[in-house]
């Protein structure tokens, strides 16, 4: 019988007449049952093989061999799982931790602060245990970026941090909001709130020496209390309306938050608001006061000063809205705005004949303004556009924003002088008035401020005073324009002293366009 023949009998056989050693083995039942464990993930079953050595047994060694190479399998990606969750969770802690911190200074960021703000407010104390949040602004770091570069900046920003870290406790929080503003959470006071935000102002004022240069940024500091009825943002908001206060403040750089600090933001709010409306329409004109000749109280220029005739409030003063309008970076549109208005009256003026073409308006610009690198250009449009020449403008920028610029500034200057358009200096006497900066600077005049003059007529040494003043400024062979003249006898102790030309309420208040032109008109006719 073949081979084929002989399995195919057995198989036969085995099919149709298991022996009693089939039906009654023992081991069987345990083999199913291991593997059964094996499959519910239990690789320690172990079965033990008979003395027979039989075929079951050998089923028996392979399922052994099977349980420890499952055991050995899962355990080794049991590791990888652990050692991939573990990864993960550092991964997703990183994650945390860089969504919380500001990653300049290594200070919690804004998102970390909101965050402990809001913990905070769920059970809040009361009265001077209750937790404070202050927020600090540098006063001068836009000049020290402007001036030296961010890379500097970024410096004093993380020297500024190391500092705040060691005014406050470990438990507080200490927080970058961004730009140069941070903010310090301190969860229970130990010291009065505004003593603590002098201690902090007073070592952000601290003098810092990076790369060779002594610098001094400054600060102002706002508190806000935590109180049951805060939320996040607005207890944000009080602090941050405090700490504007004190912005404005030239004594108190530590300001407590009072409801009524509100009612002022608001009404700025609003305002600018208004502003940025106004601009757009009517609202704003030029008042013009007259510039007069000594000699024959001739007018031969006029100082344009901005007006805001404000929807529903009336004239606004401009020490009321100009300060806001430069905060906002507003002044720039309402500089282009005036100087078109200020350049079409002229031109009227000319071709009437009312005035002549030594005639010159003077305009007031800001260091802002001067540090624009299009500002030249745009003077030089609108001239042309009014086919002007150069001649009949004169800028004027106060002491000490020429004092404080930069290069940009005087990049500036030089491109308004080679267009022929003249800078005067505003409100002289009253801050650096060196003869370096005045030989230096590429201007044509100094205007003389009031309060030089006030006394002129009683006081002998305000006379002495005034005439340093002027020969300083003849030494550096410019024009001088002395405004404030008010009274018949400073006009005559002026023109009496050598001075030319002035400014002031005896000759003229600022008039409207059509009022002005009326005054030009009446001067002329009285002169014919």
């Amino acid at each position: 019988m073949s081979k084929a023949g002989r399995t195919h009998s057995r198989s036969s056989t085995k099919m149709t007449d298991p022996g009693p050693l089939e039906m009654d083995e023992p081991r069987i039942p345990r083999i199913v049952d291991a593997i059964l464990r094996i499959a519910d993930m239990d690789f320690d079953t172990l079965l033990h093989p008979s003395s027979r050595r039989d075929e079951i047994d050998a089923i028996i060694m392979g399922i052994n061999a099977m349980a420890a190479d499952l055991e050995t399998t899962y355990s080794s990606l049991d590791r990888r799982v652990a050692e991939r969750t573990r990864l993960l969770e550092a991964a997703r802690d990183q994650m945390a931790l860089l969504a919380y911190t500001d990653p300049l200074t290594q200070l919690a960021n804004r998102s970390a602060l909101m965050e402990e703000i809001n913990k905070t407010l769920v059970e809040p104390g009361t009265g001077p245990s209750a937790p404070i949040l202050m927020l600090l602004d540098l006063d001068a770091f836009k000049s020290i970026n402007d001036t030296y570069g961010h890379a500097l900046g970024d410096k004093v920003l993380c020297q500024l941090a190391e500092r705040l870290r060691g005014c406050v406790r470990a438990e507080d929080i200490v927080a970058r909001l961004g730009g140069d503003e941070f903010a310090i959470l301190v969860h229970a006071p130990e010291h009065n709130a505004v003593a603590l935000g002098r201690r902090i102002v007073a070592a952000m004022n601290q003098d810092m020496v990076i790369d060779n240069i002594h610098l001094s940024p400054g600060a102002s500091l706002g508190i806000a209390r935590t109180t049951p009825s805060h939320s996040p943002d607005s207890l944000v908001l009080e602090a941050d309306t405090a700490m504007y206060v004190a912005k404005r403040s030239v004594s108190e750089k530590v300001v407590e938050f009072e409801p009524f600090m509100l009612f002022e933001r608001r009404e700025k709010a609003e305002m600018l608001s208004d502003l940025r409306h106004s601009l757009d329409g009517e609202q704003f004109f030029p008042a013009y006061q007259a510039v007069v000749r000594l000699k024959d109280e001739a007018i031969i220029g006029a100082e344009a000063l901005v007006r805001w005739n404000r929807a529903g409030h009336g004239l606004v003063r401009p020490d009321e809205f100009l300060p806001a309008a430069e905060e906002a970076g507003m002044v720039g549109k309402l500089t282009e705005y005036l100087l078109d208005r200020v350049l079409r009256d002229v031109k009227r003026w000319r071709a009437a004949k009312l005035v002549g073409e030594d005639f010159k308006v003077h305009l007031n610009v800001t260091s802002r303004g001067l540090h624009d690198l299009g500002f030249a250009d745009e003077v030089r449009r609108v001239l042309r556009q009014h086919e002007l020449p150069a001649t009949v403008l004169a800028l004027e920028i106060t002491e000490n924003n020429l004092m404080s610029g930069d290069n940009l500034h005087r990049y500036t200057l030089m491109a308004l002088a080679k267009m022929g358009v003249e800078v005067f200096i505003d409100d002289f006497g009253t801050g650096y008035s060196s003869i370096s900066y005045l030989r230096q600077l590429p201007v044509t005049g100094a205007k003389i401020d009031r309060t030089l003059v006030d006394d002129i007529a009683v006081n002998p040494k305000q006379e002495s005073f005034l005439r340093a003043i002027s020969d300083l400024i003849a030494a550096c062979d410019l024009e001088c324009v002395v405004e404030g003249v008010e009274t018949a006898e400073q006009s005559a102790k002026l023109k009496a002293m050598g001075f030319t030309t002035v400014q002031g309420f005896h000759y003229a208040v600022p008039l409207d366009a059509a009022a002005f032109e009326e005054l030009l008109r009446m001067r002329r006719q009285a002169l014919a």
